[in-house]
């Protein structure tokens, strides 16, 4: 399934600038901000692509926990479900490998997640066996992913308008968690939508937002339904890496444009990583060119994804595409 190259431009840019106003985007791409509105609310309706926000990871904010899980047989089907309808647990795929199913889970600290999460886990009938790794550093997460459609100049020209600004944490913005469920339903809201839903005056949610977005509280991230991306094989590895040679690892990998995951973790492997790929014959290159840039690198695990049922809170059907229902913190919302 392939996109027409003016959404995928579309997309390209919004993953560059997840909340660049249409005027700006129109001036980058060329494109009447009437056009790109359109064009955007259509993409949007169809679930194919949106715009997300989820609980920031940067600096000493929050903990990600991925979850390998062993399923009793015959029961894999009720452990998605329920598990999908927990909003710690962001992201829920199954898995071809090891494990029935795999799962990214974001929460504010590792209390929350020992606290919260996991006795979920280890109380639910339906699981044999659950392992847990947890991140201790974070290289790159999904919201750096990029298509590869825009030109250099035209990137620059999306990016000019609003340059990243990053400031300490201080205090948490009041009603946060009220903010992060507006915005993961629809990461481009207003400050007047996100006062109507907080309960707050519009020019006080927009101090808000730029407070929780500017010190990493928050993060955004325009997502593309993986069908319609170009690269549908989703490949996660696990592998030992010398810590002399990490950075060279970390670096090899940020050079693929596909990049949705690369953390420092626990267990009996330090690195774990996940590109979206072509074609499973990918998977040879890819680490074929990391032991050429670390040598010392041992692969333990790579795992194709069979099917992703939620991604960062979004639920999605078959074919990848969203289905418009968002697990937040506030309980389940249509967007």
């Amino acid at each position: 399934m392939e996109l027409p190259a003016e959404d995928l431009e579309l997309v390209h840019a919004l993953q560059i600038a997840p909340r660049a106003t249409w005027t700006q985007l129109g001036a980058a791409l060329g494109r009447h901000p009437t056009t790109l509105a359109a064009r955007w609310d259509r993409l949007r309706a169809d679930g194919r692509s949106w715009v997300t926000a989820h609980l920031g990871t940067s600096g000493t904010q929050g903990c990600a926990t991925f979850i390998g899980l062993e399923c009793r047989p015959g029961r894999r089907a009720e452990v998605l479900e329920r598990l999908c309808a927990v909003p710690e647990i962001g992201t829920v795929e199954e898995s071809a490998r090891a494990w029935d199913v795999r799962l990214t889970v974001l929460t504010r600290s590792w209390e929350q997640m020992t606290q919260d999460v996991l006795p979920l886990v280890r109380a639910d009938p339906a699981i044999l066996r659950a392992q847990l790794t947890v991140a201790t550093r974070l290289h790159a997460i999904g919201s750096n992913w990029r298509l590869d459609v825009l030109s250099p100049d035209q990137q620059r020209r999306v990016s000019a308008p609003r340059p990243e600004v990053h400031r300490p944490h201080g205090a948490t913005p009041a009603r946060l968690e009220e903010l992060t469920a507006v915005l993961q339903g629809d990461g481009r809201a207003t400050a007047a939508e996100i006062a109507a839903a907080t309960g707050t005056h519009p020019t006080t949610a927009a101090r808000h937002l730029r407070q929780a977005l500017e010190t990493g509280l928050v993060a955004l991230r325009c997502e593309l339904a993986q069908q319609y991306s170009g690269y549908p094989v989703s490949c996660q590895w696990y592998v030992r890496v010398p810590p002399a040679q990490l950075e060279a690892a970390v670096r090899t990998l940020r050079s693929h444009r596909t990049l949705r995951l690369c953390a420092s973790t626990t267990g009996d492997t330090n690195l774990t990583f996940l590109l979206w790929l072509r074609t499973p014959g990918d998977i040879f290159d890819v680490e074929a060119e990391l032991q050429a840039a670390a040598p010392g690198v041992q692969v333990v695990e790579s795992d194709v994804g069979v099917r992703t049922h939620k991604r960062m809170g979004w639920m999605l059907r078959d074919d990848s595409t969203a289905t418009g229902e968002v697990v937040t913190e506030l309980g389940p919302a249509a967007r």
